[in-house]
């Protein structure tokens, strides 16, 4: 038997700081590039959250109570080019940024024209179940503008994605309308990927039932999911939020169980040059196990699992592209593809997705 011996002695741990919980905001003027004039109506937001505005008659906006940590700020308008930055902000930052947009023209009809045939709706089919997901809440989600999806093959089983305009989704088993600029979506097979720029927006129940289904339903979703896993390892809270961790060792042949050793949350994490900031660091295989919940049917028919039902834990991995990667204080990786996720947390997709700022009224961090 081979013997790895783990060197994390050289990280040591920091808890978040209860300073990290004060907002920050953004403001400034958008115009168009061209003429100097200011553009009315154009939607600024951050990625992955509700927090957006559109600018007003001067062309001004000002985003309100964002989170220190690192956020995609999206500037968009139907005639001109969308603009990404990729900012970090910290607590108690108030920071002006300006934006020119290019005018650009679109071709509306190769927008909403084209062959839809069965074919299409074949790769519809397989794009929905890869990006939506095949969790009990996916049947309660639509996209309510597929026509705007254009779809490619190279190989068997690979799937190219594209849209022509943002999608418009509806997640009625979490009450959340999501606009998603979809930037890519690949499928080889093995592995999907894809990044995009999504906006939450809620829903208004039409009673106080709905209103409860919806809260339990966002409960669910975030309990075990990566970002409840990265907010307890932040804080230093592993154990008390269910999650048991073990670190895979890459042999000769693969992974395997005699390259299995339990580990501690405290040896993944360093400083990071931030204050809000953390360096997420490991080699191999981190295996994930939340305790607090089972298996649901579903994930066993989605990874055609030979044994007989749901175990009473969900086992995620996670493995690094590149090392280490930073983790923010609301719990997300900044690097697009920095990991990649296996097991439960890939089973989880856009229909169990809240947005980043969500945290049940339940889930309390020990300061």
């Amino acid at each position: 038997m081979v013997l790895y011996i783990l060197f994390f002695g050289l990280f040591s741990y920091w808890s978040m700081p209860a300073a990290l919980h004060a907002q920050s905001s953004i403001q400034g003027r958008v115009s168009n590039v061209d003429t100097g004039e200011s553009l009315a109506g154009v939607n600024v937001f951050l990625s992955g959250t509700k927090i957006g505005t559109a600018t007003n008659l001067n062309g001004n906006y000002r985003l309100d109570n964002i989170p220190a940590g690192g956020h995609r700020l999206v500037i968009s308008m139907i005639g001109y080019k969308r603009q990404i930055l990729e900012i970090v902000t910290g607590p108690n930052e108030n920071r002006a940024i300006n934006f020119e947009l290019t005018p650009v023209v679109y071709e509306m009809p190769t927008i909403y024209v084209g062959n839809l045939d069965k074919k299409w709706e074949k790769h519809l089919a397989k794009f929905t179940r890869l990006f939506v997901g095949q969790t009990a809440h996916a049947d309660s989600v639509k996209i309510l503008n597929p026509e705007v999806l254009r779809f490619g093959t190279n190989f068997w089983g690979r799937l190219r994605a594209e849209a022509l305009a943002p999608l418009q989704i509806e997640n009625r088993a979490l009450g959340y309308h999501i606009t998603y600029y979809l930037d890519e979506f690949t499928h080889n097979g093995s592995r999907t990927r894809w990044d995009g720029e999504p906006l939450y927006t809620e829903m208004i129940p039409t009673d106080s039932a709905q209103a409860s289904y919806w809260q339990q339903n966002r409960r669910e979703a975030f309990y075990g999911s990566l970002r409840h896993f990265l907010l307890a390892l932040l804080h230093n809270q592993v154990k008390k939020e269910g999650f048991r961790l073990y670190n895979h060792r890459e042999g000769v042949y693969g992974f395997s169980s005699n390259s299995r050793y339990h580990i501690s949350g405290r040896r993944l994490l360093r400083k990071a040059e931030e204050n809000y900031l953390r360096h997420l660091n490991f080699f191999g295989r981190l295996e994930i196990i939340y305790t607090h919940d089972s298996e649901d049917w579903n994930f066993v028919r989605w990874q055609r699992s030979y044994h007989n039902g749901p175990r009473g834990v969900q086992t995620s991995f996670l493995e690094l592209n590149e090392r280490p990667v930073t983790v923010d204080a609301s719990g997300e990786i900044l690097e697009p593809y920095g990991a990649t996720q296996f097991g439960y947390f890939a089973f989880q997709r856009l229909a169990d997705a809240t947005p980043s700022e969500y945290r049940p009224d339940s889930f309390i961090i020990a300061e």
